[in-house]
């Protein structure tokens, strides 16, 4: 399919959800049928998102108000010097995450999570036309996550909490551009149903 171009097309879910494979899935598809996609994650490789990248590995300590600052900063410097661009461009953009897993992650560690909302949408981020949520439980995750060695065993059950919460938050922050997609199915499964969503959707000349 030849989507309608520009398209911002967001992965979110919880960790171990399978969301970086398939967005990373999503792109090379397009590419190989000739459409000019650029896949992006968050935290970014810039200055902002490698000091939360040092955070988020354990490396360094920052409470949840300097996370969603630095996430702010971080997020800001992509807009301007990636995705407005890539927008302006007639580009097809894949994000692995975006302002939502800020309001997930650092809400589940106590910010409201509209204060985070109404945060990033004051600095007028560009809004994606379709995220993709990708549904998966807490211990399914953490059976991922722990398989790669990322985990130990003595932090999973707080950690099963903690993604619970983050659901639960992405859940209610969810609106009409969210499509939830079954995590427990393969990811060529998971690719044909976006694939078949952007067509009916997002289907260009």
């Amino acid at each position: 399919m030849k989507p309608a171009l520009p398209l911002f097309i967001v992965f979110e879910g919880i960790d171990g959800s399978g969301k970086s494979t398939l967005c990373a899935r999503m792109v090379s598809y397009f590419r190989e049928r000739g459409v000019d996609a650029l896949g992006l994650r968050e935290p970014t490789d810039g200055r902002w998102g490698k000091e939360l990248r040092d955070i988020l590995k354990g490396d360094v300590a920052a409470d949840a108000r300097r996370q969603t600052e630095l996430f702010l900063l971080d997020r800001q410097d992509d807009v301007e010097r990636t995705i407005l661009p890539a927008l302006a461009g007639g580009r097809l953009i894949f994000m692995d995450r975006y302002y939502f897993s800020n309001a997930a992650y650092q809400g589940a560690m106590g910010i409201p999570p509209r204060t985070i909302l109404e945060a990033n949408r004051s600095l007028n981020f560009p809004e994606p036309d379709r995220v993709y949520f990708i549904e998966v439980s807490p211990e399914l995750a953490l059976q991922r996550v722990s398989s790669r060695g990322a985990l130990t065993e003595e932090s999973i059950f707080e950690k099963k909490d903690f993604l619970r919460s983050v659901r639960e938050i992405y859940h209610s922050i969810a609106d009409e551009r969210f499509l939830f997609l079954d995590g427990t199915r393969s990811v060529d499964d998971l690719r044909r149903e976006v694939v078949a969503d952007m067509e009916k959707n997002f289907h260009g000349q």
